[in-house]
């Protein structure tokens, strides 16, 4: 194949194509960022009982919001794909719900990278900060997710369109 051709193909281009490739990096840079949250990155900041008391529950919703980021970014991945599999527009279910993951994502990177003292301002909070997170990332999932149902085709349409070995 040569390069004229893959162009033509990949339709650079459409901005969504670079949509997805832009949220696949975010998922690799993410899947660090929610080691890092959950676990700690130094051995001081595994130790729960040195953290106050409202520290130690934002922790605890902290890890729960990365838990739900992750199916979050997942969903947005392939709705992307779909719809550019598809040659359709993106869905108002499709577009709010990125743009609340998408939120919660900027959110969750700056405090866990603790970007302008975000992570401290979180942590000191307590638990209301990230659960509030969490309210937002599963309207945000629940939206990605119908968005997806309804336009992703049936499984035989799935099988019609992969390729088979030997063919």
């Amino acid at each position: 194949m040569s390069l004229d051709e893959l162009r033509e193909t990949l339709e650079l281009a459409d901005s969504r194509l670079w949509l997805l490739l832009a949220l696949c990096i975010a998922l690799v840079f993410t899947i660090q960022s929610v080691e890092t949250a959950t676990e700690g990155a130094w051995p001081h900041q595994r130790r729960p009982a040195r953290l106050a008391p409202q520290a130690r529950a934002a922790g605890s919703a902290w890890n729960l919001v990365a838990l739900l980021l992750l199916p979050g970014l997942l969903l947005a991945i392939l709705n992307v794909a779909v719809v550019i599999w598809l040659g359709i527009a993106l869905s108002q279910a499709q577009v709010l719900g990125g743009v609340l993951v998408a939120v919660c994502w900027l959110i969750f990177v700056a405090a866990s990278a603790n970007v302008l003292g975000m992570g401290s301002l979180l942590r000191q909070g307590g638990a209301a900060g990230p659960l509030a997170l969490v309210v937002v990332l599963l309207a945000g999932d629940l939206l990605l997710l119908t968005g997806l149902l309804l336009v992703l085709p049936d499984i035989d349409a799935i099988r019609r369109a992969l390729p088979t070995p030997g063919s």
